[in-house]
């Protein structure tokens, strides 16, 4: 707001009311002195129903000449339109940059108000499709994690089915190997008990010297 407008405005409304006070008052004045017997006839509260304005007459200077106030009063104005016209303009510019600026902001909260509201009746309209698209992720969360689950689960049954059947095939191998040589060795044992049976003392030294005889010439040849 322009700070001068307030006290231009006051300015105006005193001269004005200044201008238009002295023509009644002198005018009642002059109409006392020029007819007191009517004055003390009627009363003091009673004013004379023929007292006419004094329209162009300058040279009474008991009652103003109308015209006179008037071109005053049009003087008047018309300086305190030319001087007060700048700040009146500047004083109705600003305000109406101001309500401008007002408009403009409730214009753009308004619009983003409805943008919310927008935003808001739609995230409301696809509530349900957003619970039944959240519904179906977790659904196939939960059925992907329940395959894997599965898949792990079978591939460590698989692991430990395959580490047990090497162990048993590790332990089979070497039950084997132990019955085998439990067998030869059983072999051995019948079949030496078996020679000892069958041979005599005579037969069994004559082995020995066999025996002995081979020696020097096996140690012979391995050289």
């Amino acid at each position: 707001m322009v700070h001068g407008f307030p006290r231009f405005a006051t300015w105006f409304l005193l001269v004005a009311a200044l201008s238009f006070l002295p023509a009644p008052a002198v005018a009642e004045t002059h109409a006392a002195e020029g007819h007191p017997a009517a004055a003390e006839g009627h009363g003091a509260g009673h004013a004379d129903p023929h007292l006419k304005l004094n329209w162009v007459g300058f040279g009474d200077r008991h009652t103003p000449a109308v015209i006179a106030l008037i071109i005053n009063s049009a003087i008047l104005f018309g300086l305190l339109i030319h001087f007060g016209k700048a700040p009146v303009k500047g004083f109705l510019l600003e305000r109406r940059k101001k309500v401008e600026e007002e408009v403009d902001q409730a214009f753009e909260e308004k619009v983003r108000a409805e943008g919310k509201l927008r935003g808001v009746v739609l995230r409301t309209k696809n509530l349900d499709e957003e619970l039944a698209h959240l519904k179906e992720d977790l659904l196939r969360v939960g059925h992907d994690e329940r395959d894997r689950l599965i898949a792990d689960a079978g591939a460590r049954a698989e692991k430990i089915r395959k580490d047990a059947d090497a162990a048993a095939r590790e332990i089979e191998r070497a039950a084997a190997r132990e019955l085998r040589a439990r067998m030869v060795e059983q072999a051995l044992e019948a079949a030496g008990k078996s020679l000892r049976e069958r041979l005599g003392p005579a037969d069994q030294s004559r082995l020995a010297e066999e025996f002995v005889r081979r020696l020097p010439a096996e140690g012979g040849q391995a050289r």
